[in-house]
């Protein structure tokens, strides 16, 4: 490492570099600290995109490289942007922060895209899921991380995330946790636990069921519908013939069962659309084809065994076509080839 970095020996201290800072900005520079190995010199609003400059264009310090910049809720005081900085020749590293202007309402806070290019991504990540904005930046949108018609900002500390009873998860259930004897072990909730669910949760999980258990009966209701429209189209030889009756006993099935009127209704015609087909295009309403002349009409077995032998009869026929068609070629090929005696008397 020290023969990679020239300077190494020339690299500033901490301190060193926040008097350098503080020399030439001022009162831009409020405080530092090196917490967790990592020093960090906190910037005014006013003097953010300066001391990037600095930090780049300054001999002594060299933060040729942007590392990444990334958005910080702060809760109440509105929100911070942190800019990683290193020193590929010095090995030094440097975190700015400074705090937005404007609060949770409308946080603003300087591009730094003209300083470093590597900004410019970052800077829209930053927008997207944080909501703050770059004034200098040559364009935040369109969304990145997001779908470009998405409401709200998903890492602010007030986004709401939907409860997990709005829509149940996919995979099996967690196993119940056992002692030695095969007893539940029920722990209660300390400090630190998961809170909720919150009443907006509960709100949320309603709404949620109601928008499901709608979308099913439409699904439904849309593939009984179809079958029945298709039945009908068959049925009907003109636009005003009068449209199917409903099957009686098939309504009242679905009803007792708790479905909808408007589903009971479309499984009804298509039963009795059903049903007339078995029953040879009868047409006559009620629920049944029972006590309607069926007993003089044959029954759907016996139909579909008439079709299979007309079926097998028509193969035959066809067969035994295509047979005679193949011997009257074969002796029309006969026919018209020279023999050896035609071949002679024609020399």
């Amino acid at each position: 490492m020290t023969d990679v970095l020239a300077r190494q020996d020339r690299a500033l201290t901490p301190e060193e570099t926040e008097a350098l800072l503080r020399d030439r900005l001022g009162d831009q520079i409020l405080s530092s600290s090196t917490d967790f190995a990592t020093f960090t010199v906190w910037v005014a609003p006013g003097g953010w995109h300066a001391a990037a400059q600095l930090c780049r264009d300054e001999s002594l310090l060299a933060y040729d490289l942007f590392d990444c910049l990334l958005g910080v809720d702060a809760r109440d005081d509105g929100f911070d942007v942190v800019a990683v900085l290193y020193s590929t020749s010095t090995g030094n590293r440097i975190c700015l922060r400074t705090r937005c202007e404007g609060g949770r309402d409308a946080p603003v806070c300087p591009s730094l895209t003209d300083v470093y290019r590597g900004a410019d991504w970052m800077e829209r990540e930053t927008y997207d899921m944080f909501g703050i904005d770059f004034p200098g930046h040559p364009g935040l949108e369109p969304r990145i991380l997001t779908v470009e018609n998405f409401e709200g900002w998903p890492l602010r500390k007030d986004f709401h995330l939907a409860s997990r009873v709005a829509k149940p998860w996919p995979g099996v259930n967690e196993p119940a946790e056992l002692d030695d004897e095969g007893n539940v072990i029920e722990r209660e909730p300390e400090v630190g636990g998961a809170p909720g669910p919150y009443d907006l949760d509960k709100a949320m999980a309603e709404q949620a069921r109601a928008v499901n258990a709608s979308e099913e009966d439409q699904e439904e209701g849309e593939g009984t519908g179809d079958d029945a429209q298709a039945s009908g189209s068959e049925q009907q030889d003109e636009d005003e013939a009068p449209a199917p009756e409903l099957d009686q006993e098939t309504y009242d099935k679905l009803i007792a069962e708790g479905k909808s009127e408007r589903i009971a209704r479309s499984k009804a015609k298509a039963a009795l659309i059903k049903k007339q087909r078995a029953g040879g295009g009868d047409t006559g309403g009620g629920g049944s084809d029972e006590g309607d002349g069926g007993d003089d009409q044959p029954s759907a077995a016996e139909k579909a065994e008439a079709r299979r032998k007309e079926q097998a009869e028509a193969r035959r026929k066809k067969a035994e076509e295509r047979a005679a068609e193949t011997g009257q070629d074969d002796d029309a090929s006969d026919e018209g080839a020279p023999g050896a005696d035609d071949e002679e008397e024609q020399a």
